[in-house]
């Protein structure tokens, strides 16, 4: 199968990573529709590391691959300048949004005695 650079359309040789007219690196095409496992996004969740308060803005900050502080200035300036209705959107998002599972603890045993 031919294959062709996505930046210039230059004809590729096969098993080339970079375009030898243009200079982009070659990616394989993805799967097509309907095509392999249906990929499930990531659940919006409230981690605890890195949480401030209740850790509605680093759960959004890792579900979309934002900067968690631009989020957390943007909630205090909306907080601030919207106040009721930022204030309200928050606590909804911590009512709502479910908190990371805990990890299990190791298993111990009590039983010294034998």
């Amino acid at each position: 199968m031919a294959s062709y650079c996505a930046g210039c359309g230059a004809s590729l040789s096969s098993g080339a990573r970079f375009c030898s007219v243009c200079g982009n690196a070659v990616t394989e095409p993805g799967p097509v529709a309907g095509s392999g496992p249906a990929r499930t996004p990531n659940p919006l969740i409230r981690p605890y590391a890195g949480r401030k308060l209740a850790g509605v803005c680093q759960g959004l900050a890792n579900q979309y691959g934002w900067d968690v502080t631009l989020v957390r200035v943007i909630t205090v300036l909306l907080g601030v300048f919207t106040f009721p209705i930022a204030v309200i959107a928050y606590i909804l998002f911590w009512l709502i949004v479910p908190e990371e599972p805990r990890p299990l603890p190791p298993a111990t045993h009590l039983d010294t005695a034998r």
